[in-house]
């Protein structure tokens, strides 16, 4: 008996697939809602049962006669139900890996890190489209893989965006990875820091080729990291090599790029990176004599993706950015120093508290040109950590509506506003995709 486990997109989309390739089969759906019959896809071949309201944490919650599980990216294989399966020796994946098992993958580029992993992804598919490649972007960036091999006709490169969330249980051979930041996110699901950054280096494993950031690098290369040398030199653990991993170098074209990226709009040092690792990724892919320098100038055409430092409007002198998108401090840290050089800056930090460290933070309020409103339930403790250091030029906000309100009324004219929470907000929208059309909508009504 096949389980599946959340009823969301992907699993709605592998259950297509089943009802067409595997007829016959029993398919137990089970889901911690109690989803109505409407909501189930049509899989007439499928003899698909419901099973709603389960708890995954308790361990018979999968039935002992599953024979493979399925479960939704966002339903963590921790949870005490699929760890239990997964320790009787059930396979378990996402759709994502029921994809990937069925191929060779050598033409996949797979993306990952904490932050950048999406805009890294959309460069790297730009460029291989300016060398004339025909290319599939898929991921959560794109279309899920199993949507886009029923969509699309078959592409040169298939460039895969990948959470960890995808990755803990993927067992297939990939092509070429990338590995852009690793950050501390995602400690509930995963259980710890460390196994958060142990689920997203699995890429390194099962990439033949993997190509990093210099920061990733220090990291692999450091005293507890996996490419740690040993007594017997240099050397690798948990299947790793130093000859399997290439490190992006500094470039002496990183001027003309970040001009080219300037022109599409995108400012930011850390951009600037995410663009140097794309050129490296399509450099190692496609092993020009000539090199990629030729695809620089195609950084300009290429179109910032909403709710990653995406300028949304101009009020009173005042520049507004969606970077909606930022759920962890570093990546806010990134956003107000991309856009200090341009004037003041008054960022809007909170949302859901899951324990971020904060410390990064600080550091930004010692310019007395970079004021904050916070927004709950984070802000008490964002209240506590930067006062001491930026007084007066913090707020609290009711909500993002009001932050908008204090921001304008604190921002001189030339100064810009960012939306870069540090942190999701689950508890008040549905995504960062809902959190940041809000504060588009709010800008626009500032007229």
């Amino acid at each position: 008996m096949i389980v599946v486990i959340g009823l969301g997109r992907e699993t709605r989309e592998l259950l297509g697939v089943l009802d067409r390739t595997q007829p016959g089969s029993e398919v137990l759906l089970l889901d911690e809602r109690h989803p109505r019959a409407d909501e189930l896809p049509a899989c007439p071949n499928l003899g698909l049962r419901l099973r709603g309201g389960i708890d995954l944490d308790v361990a018979g919650a999968v039935p002992a006669e599953a024979t493979a599980v399925y479960r939704s990216p966002g339903v963590s294989p921790y949870r005490a139900a699929v760890a239990r399966a997964v320790a009787s020796g059930v396979p378990v994946t996402t759709p994502t890996g029921f994809w990937a098992a069925g191929r060779d993958n050598d033409d996949v580029v797979a993306i990952t890190g904490t932050k950048g992993k999406s805009t890294t992804a959309a460069l790297t598919a730009h460029l291989l489209t300016a060398a004339g490649r025909s290319v599939s972007l898929r991921g959560n960036i794109g279309r899920s893989a199993l949507a886009a091999d029923d969509a699309e006709p078959a592409a040169d490169d298939i460039v895969l965006e990948l959470s960890s969330y995808q990755l803990v249980d993927l067992d297939a051979p990939l092509g070429l990875g990338a590995i852009t930041t690793l950050l501390r996110d995602h400690v509930p699901w995963h259980g710890s820091i460390e196994r958060y950054h142990a689920d997203k280096l699995r890429l390194l494993v099962l990439s033949e080729r993997t190509v990093v950031t210099p920061a990733v690098a220090a990291f692999l290369h450091g005293p507890d990291g996996p490419l740690a040398a040993g007594p017997e030199g240099p050397g690798g653990r948990d299947g790793l090599s130093v000859e399997m991993i290439d490190a992006v170098a500094a470039s002496p074209m990183r001027d003309a790029v970040r001009a080219a990226l300037a022109r599409a709009g995108l400012i930011g040092e850390h951009l600037v990176d995410d663009a140097e690792l794309a050129l490296a990724l399509v450099d190692t892919r496609l092993q020009r004599p000539g090199g990629v320098g030729d695809l620089i100038g195609a950084l300009a055409d290429f179109r910032p993706l909403p709710h990653r430092l995406t300028p949304v409007g101009e009020h009173a002198g005042i520049r507004f950015v969606d970077d909606s998108i930022s759920t962890v401090p570093e990546s806010a840290v990134a956003a107000v120093r991309a856009y200090r050089p341009h004037g003041p800056v008054t960022v809007l930090l909170g949302g859901d508290d899951r324990g971020q460290q904060l410390a990064p933070l600080i550091e930004l309020f010692h310019d007395p040109d970079v004021r904050a409103v916070l927004l709950p339930p984070l802000a008490d403790r964002l209240h506590a950590a930067l006062s001491p250091v930026a007084g007066a030029r913090i707020q609290s906000a009711k909500g993002l509506a009001d932050a908008v309100d204090l921001a304008v009324a604190g921002t001189p004219p030339g100064g810009s506003i960012i939306l870069s929470p540090a942190a999701p907000s689950f508890s008040s929208y549905r995504d960062f995709i809902a959190r940041g059309e809000h504060f588009t909508a709010l800008v626009e009504r500032l007229g």
